[in-house]
């Protein structure tokens, strides 16, 4: 055991002098947003046969990876993969009283962001930690799910005409979700704290999106985001 902490502790201190030139590890996040509730007609020639209501639903729990590189002068490379989920419900009711109220469905965000990470303050702690405030930007991008309306209505009810008294197709809603994927590009700001003991890395920063399209009815939205990792 002390050979053992006599060949690894010399690296782990020399580690600790520097922070590491890569890393990765798992990203948590908190996204904010606000969607407001919606209703709307649906119609066949002209004709209200129904109407579905999207219920309010704000905020999402995201989960991802990331790997950073900061070998490059002057800057901090990262690439980051998340998955953004946020529940929400909705009501359907047509003309031959088939009514669904308040059903449970989700929306769901797949994301990925290429920043560029400038070092704003350095602090350390002699052999033991080091910290530093970043800011940054970069370009992102987004595939969503799509919001609960008439067209989907249609396919997972067999067409328009179905839509007054016909029912829903289980396998049709989830051809349909895969089949109109809601696809967006945008860009980002972010700042935060990166904080490194011997080989263990942490990230606390709050990310600003810019991107039409992926949240409805919004062209933008915020992030509070956690990072758990390591660094070599």
């Amino acid at each position: 055991m002390k050979k053992i902490i006599q060949t690894f502790l010399p690296i782990f201190i020399l580690s600790s002098q520097v922070f590491a030139i890569a890393g990765f590890g798992l990203n948590l996040n908190k996204s904010m947003y606000s969607v407001a509730e919606s209703t709307s007609s649906l119609k066949v020639n002209t004709v209200e046969v129904a109407t579905i209501t999207q219920h309010a639903f704000d905020n999402g729990l995201g989960i991802g990876g990331y790997l950073y590189i900061d070998a490059i002068p002057m800057v901090d490379l990262d690439i980051e993969g998340s998955l953004i989920i946020s529940p929400y419900k909705f009501s359907f009711n047509n003309a031959a009283l088939t009514s669904i109220d308040k059903q449970q469905f989700g929306w769901v965000d797949a994301s990925g962001y290429i920043p560029l990470q400038k070092k704003l303050f350095k602090l350390s702690i002699p052999f033991l930690a080091k910290a530093k405030l970043t800011a940054g930007a970069g370009v992102n991008s987004h595939s969503s799910t799509p919001m609960v309306d008439q067209n989907m209505m249609e396919a997972v009810m067999g067409g328009a005409d179905n839509l007054e008294s016909g029912t829903l197709d289980t396998d049709e809603l989830i051809k349909y979700l895969k089949d109109n994927k809601v696809s967006s590009k945008g860009f980002h700001i972010q700042t935060g704290v990166q904080f490194k003991l011997l080989m263990l890395d942490s990230f606390l920063f709050y990310r600003h999106v810019i991107a039409e399209d992926v949240i409805p009815g919004s062209k933008g939205f915020g992030s509070l985001n956690l990072r758990l990792g390591m660094g070599f």
